[in-house]
């Protein structure tokens, strides 16, 4: 894993273009603007500047920058959130809902302007506006409290730059910011796993892959033996007609014949042939579709897809049949504007779903909702309120885990911006505690994404009930105690809901999902969006039922010289399948066939 101490690092490459192509007199890009952000779909460089072709742009008070939403370079809606901005500064943006079109900024003070997207919120943009001196005045504590949490009351901008890996326009910026490992790095678990693990190598650049509207689009799919923990082949979406963008998860059917894939960045889902890798069939299904899951309760719905459309508000049923797929049902997953992403159905009898919506307004207030699977209908909403307790952590909710946990359906809900954790009870419809999860550079928790620049997001329940596996994403690469890790896995034990192990792992944490050992347990198997490998994780490797000892077992090389895609051949790992599909529900009905 990289280290970077902030305090120590220079210019990047990044911020020396930006400050080289605006110089004492305005540039001015098409449209009389100052400059023109294009929100892309581009791993590194989401927010495209016209003027330095990256994420970063540096104008004068006063001025303004257009923030274009359109099909050009982007084949879904997005927000355009300010984050940070200098004190004193009257400076608002922000939306209640995803968009296209373009949003129009004005800046007035000098100073770094942080900006990113509520749908897909590593997204990130900075502007900076210069003083009378011509430079851009360093980013205080009181901006960005993680500064302060490096010992420092502030850091010039460009050295804040140099360390966010979510801004990597070029190869050499995600060589210098992200873990690029070679061969060497490989390490294969003593133990088997069992089966296959389907990863969404979300980033990885392809030659001539194109969405619909003609723009180039990355992503692959990275399949690994789990017996061997070779990666077995790599299915890439170039004969998916348009409809593949992005690829960011998947279920599979009981069969284990077919895999079901949602496109984040784009409005598709795909249905792959899960021994050849061929696209059988794809279907819209509406803005940004999250993850898939299929219903496993018996009856008229038994194998129906169940997804989540993180720009709108529904979440949307899909039929697969011997004509293709088909969309059978859509129902809004709380009162308003939701934006669900990562849900869950409950393990075994599978009758209700658990959702985080995502934002329900402006700011990064969301809720939880807890649905009747079969009508969709909303049985409980949990609202984020800033003056309960309960409630005040549900800050951008975006996903869930759920399992019988001592005959009781427990759920964890990972919430990006509070850094907690938030368990409710299904059964009750209850909230019962809320766990924090991620960490400062100076290693205190309980502190929110403006502390600790990193966000929990996938966080699965194991199939024998025992543990939640939290993947805690870092915005940057600077390491913090106890992982001597940016980015890290926390290891919560379901029966005294408290972390019992911080495991660290490479950069750009984001994916977990549970896949069985050979000889009984099971793996956790992790992705990391800024790094070429899957990590394997083991929660309890001398099996004493206690996951203080959990650790990395397993790394296993995901990149395989795929043509053209230079330095995102095999990163950009978010959604992670491990099959056979282990977990209660859904284990049985495979196990039958």
């Amino acid at each position: 894993m990289k280290k970077s101490t902030l305090s120590s690092i220079g210019l990047t490459s990044l911020a020396l273009l930006a400050l080289a192509a605006v110089g004492p007199q305005t540039a001015y890009a098409s449209g009389g603007t100052a400059d023109t952000m294009n929100l892309t779909d581009e791993p590194g460089n989401w927010f495209k500047s016209e003027i330095t072709g990256t994420p970063f742009t540096v104008i004068n008070p006063g001025e303004r920058v257009d923030f274009d939403i359109n099909n050009c370079c982007t084949s879904t809606r997005h927000t355009v959130t300010l984050l940070m901005k200098p004190t004193g500064s009257g400076v608002i943006m922000d939306q209640d809902q995803a968009k296209k079109g373009t949003l129009s900024v004005t800046f007035d003070l000098p100073g770094a302007y942080l900006f990113h997207c509520k749908v897909h919120p590593y997204m990130t943009a900075v502007v900076g506006v210069k003083d009378a001196s011509g430079k851009v005045p360093d980013v205080t504590s009181a901006m960005l409290p993680f500064i302060g949490h490096l010992g420092v009351s502030s850091l010039p901008a460009e050295a804040v730059l140099a360390v966010i890996t979510t801004i990597a326009a070029t190869d050499t910026d995600k060589l210098a910011k992200w873990d690029i490992f070679d061969a060497s790095a490989e390490v294969r678990p003593a133990i088997a796993g069992v089966g296959e693990v389907w990863v969404n190598t979300q980033f990885e650049a392809v030659r001539n892959q194109r969405d619909v509207n003609g723009g180039l689009k990355p992503g692959t799919i990275t399949v690994v033996d789990a017996t061997t923990f070779k990666v077995e082949r790599e299915i890439n979406g170039k004969r998916a007609g348009g409809m593949w963008n992005n690829p960011h998860n998947m279920w599979a059917n009981f069969a284990l014949s077919s895999v079901y894939n949602g496109n984040w960045f784009g409005q598709w889902i795909n249905k792959i042939d899960r021994t050849s890798g061929r696209i059988l069939s794809s279907i819209t299904v509406g803005d940004a579709p999250t993850h898939i899951i299929t219903i496993p309760t018996p009856g008229p719905e038994t194998g129906v897809l169940t997804v989540p459309l993180s720009a709108d508000n529904d979440m949307v049923k899909v039929e697969d049949t011997p004509g293709g797929l088909n969309i059978i049902d859509s129902e809004p997953t709380g009162a308003g504007k939701t934006h669900p992403h990562g849900h869950w159905i409950t393990c075994g009898r599978g009758d209700r779903t658990i959702v985080p919506n995502v934002f329900t307004g402006l700011g990064p207030a969301g809720s939880i909702s807890i649905l009747d699977t079969a009508s969709g209908a909303v049985l409980k909403e949990f609202v984020q309120n800033p003056n309960d307790p309960l409630t005040a952590p549900l800050l951008m909710p975006i996903a869930a885990g759920e399992c019988h946990v001592h005959g009781v359906s427990k759920a964890y809900v990972a919430n990006a911006v509070s850094g907690i954790v938030t368990v409710i009870n299904v059964d009750a419809q209850t909230i019962v505690k809320n766990i924090p999860v991620t960490l400062a550079p100076d290693g205190q928790t309980g502190l929110d994404i403006f502390h600790t620049l990193q966000a929990p997001i996938q966080t699965p329940v194991s199939p024998d009930e025992k543990w939640a596996a939290t993947a805690v994403l870092s915005l940057t690469n600077v390491d913090r105690p106890p992982t001597n890790s940016a980015d890290h896995v926390a290891i919560i034990d379901t029966t005294t809901d408290e972390v019992v192990a911080f495991v660290p792992t490479p950069a750009g944490t984001h994916g977990v999902n549970w896949g069985a050992k050979l000889g009984g347990g099971y793996y956790a198997y992790v992705t990391n969006q800024h790094a070429n490998v899957l990590t394997i994780i083991d929660p309890d490797p001398n099996g004493d039922s206690n996951g203080a000892d959990a650790a990395t077992v397993g790394t296993i090389l995901l990149s395989n010289r795929s043509r053209g895609a230079g330095a995102t051949d095999g990163t950009g790992g978010q959604g992670v399948k491990p099959l056979p599909m282990t977990h209660d529900g859904w284990i049985q009905p495979t196990v039958a066939l």
